[in-house]
């Protein structure tokens, strides 16, 4: 759908500027073009509105052509149609609850091999020995993460419950946008996990490592 801007900056009867596209006022937008109350109009809209107002709306608009090419590429290549909104907190929730006992699994699974990493198996252990353990799962968690978000857009969590990690823009997901955004999530973790929190509350609900990746959580629907 084709959106216009008023440029106040251009002579009066000329600050009408478009039509553009989603993706491109979004581009203008990181460019820093406009201002909160910078008015916006597409059809559909009574009157011309407030960027800081319409943005959401032409946020969500955007998702579903950016998640359409996330699922022809990487996830549902036989789909033409979807539907997506930014996942909710609890889907999140359930991802990661789901990827946890993956994880516990297969740290169960390289038992074998804890004794070459220092990690003990007594029922009470000092917070010294219990640092190897920590590390290894952190490292299971790190190496988990980052294969499956940067090759399939999502951890099996969030594959299971139909979810995609898409990057701002519609770029494609790299090896470095995974790291940064696995490591971002130790630090979501801490104090009292409100990093995770932070996506109940957030419009597009996104996590602290959301926000330090530029990345978005969206449910995928397919459309019959």
């Amino acid at each position: 759908m084709d959106w216009y801007y008023i440029d106040s900056s251009k002579p009066e009867g000329k600050r009408r500027n478009g039509p553009w596209s989603p993706r491109q006022m979004l581009a203008f937008a990181e460019q820093g073009a406009f201002a909160g109350e910078t008015l916006v109009w597409r059809n559909g809209f009574e009157s011309w509105r407030p960027w800081h107002v319409a943005e959401p709306e032409l946020k969500n608009e955007f998702q579903t052509e950016t998640i359409k090419q996330v699922i022809e590429e990487k996830i549902l290549p036989q789909l033409t149609k979807v539907e997506a909104k930014y996942a909710s907190f609890w889907q999140r929730l359930g991802a990661f609850a789901i990827d946890l006992i993956a994880i516990q699994f297969i740290f169960v699974l390289l038992s074998p091999l804890h004794s070459l990493f220092g990690i003990k198996a007594a029922s009470q252990l000092t917070p010294e020995e219990l640092m190897p353990a920590v590390f290894l799962f952190s490292g299971i968690f790190f190496v988990y993460n980052v294969f499956f978000v940067k090759n399939f857009s999502g951890t099996p969590g969030k594959i299971a419950l139909r979810l995609a990690v898409v990057r701002s823009g519609g770029k494609a997901m790299t090896w470095g946008c995974a790291a940064i955004r696995t490591v971002a999530e130790f630090f979501s973790s801490s104090l009292f996990c409100i990093g995770y929190l932070l996506a109940a509350f957030d419009i597009e609900r996104r996590a602290f490592h959301d926000f330090i990746a530029d990345t978005r959580v969206l449910k995928i629907e397919s459309i019959n």
